[in-house]
C-alpha cells in the first residue's frame, strides 16, 4: 500500500465502523413504532447504514485502483489553488454560524436557503440566476423532506416557515 493511499484507506475503514455502529445502535432507539409510524431509530439506521455501505464501495474501489502519482500541488477541476480552496473552506465555516444566528428570525428554510445562495454567488462564484433557483429548490426540498414527509417542527421566522 502506498503512502499516498493509505489515509484514505484509513478513511473509509473508520467511516464504515462509524456507519455501522450508527446503524447498529439505531436499532435499540426503535426503527418501526406501532401503526407503521417511523421511530427515532429510523434515521440513524438508514444513515449509518448508507454510510457503511458508501465507504466499504470507496474502500473496495481504492484498493483495486493503481497507486497514484505524487500530487502535483497545482490546481483542482475547476481551476482553483489549494490557497483558494481553503480561503472557501474557512469562509463556509464562518458562513454556518451566521446562518445559525438567523433562524430565530428568519426561519430555518429561508436561513437554508440563504445559506445556498451566499455560498454559490459569492464563494462559488456562480450567476445569480442559476445560484437563485439552486436556493429555492434547496429550500424547498428541505421544507418538504423535514416538515412534510418527517414531520419535524422546524423553527419558523417572520414569514412563518
Amino acid at each position: 500500500m502506498s503512502g499516498q493511499r493509505s489515509p484514505q484507506v484509513a478513511l473509509f475503514g473508520g467511516l464504515a465502523l462509524v456507519g455501522t455502529g450508527f446503524a447498529v445502535s439505531a436499532v435499540g432507539y426503535g426503527v418501526m413504532l406501532p401503526e407503521s409510524r417511523i421511530g427515532p431509530g429510523f434515521l440513524p439506521l438508514v444513515a449509518g447504514g448508507l454510510l457503511a455501505v458508501f465507504s466499504v464501495l470507496l474502500l473496495v474501489e481504492q484498493l483495486r485502483r493503481p497507486a497514484p502519482a505524487a500530487p502535483e500541488g497545482g490546481t483542482d477541476d475547476f481551476g482553483r489553488t489549494p490557497a483558494q480552496r481553503m480561503w472557501i473552506l474557512r469562509r463556509v465555516f464562518a458562513l454556518l454560524p451566521a446562518a445559525l444566528l438567523v433562524v430565530p428570525l428568519l426561519g430555518m428554510v429561508t436561513a437554508f436557503g440563504l445559506l445556498v445562495l451566499v455560498i454559490s454567488t459569492w464563494l462559488e462564484r456562480r450567476k445569480v440566476l442559476p445560484s437563485l433557483a439552486l436556493s429555492a429548490v434547496s429550500a424547498a426540498a428541505m421544507h418538504v423532506i423535514f416538515a412534510v414527509v418527517l414531520r419535524v417542527p422546524l423553527p419558523t421566522g417572520v414569514f412563518g416557515f
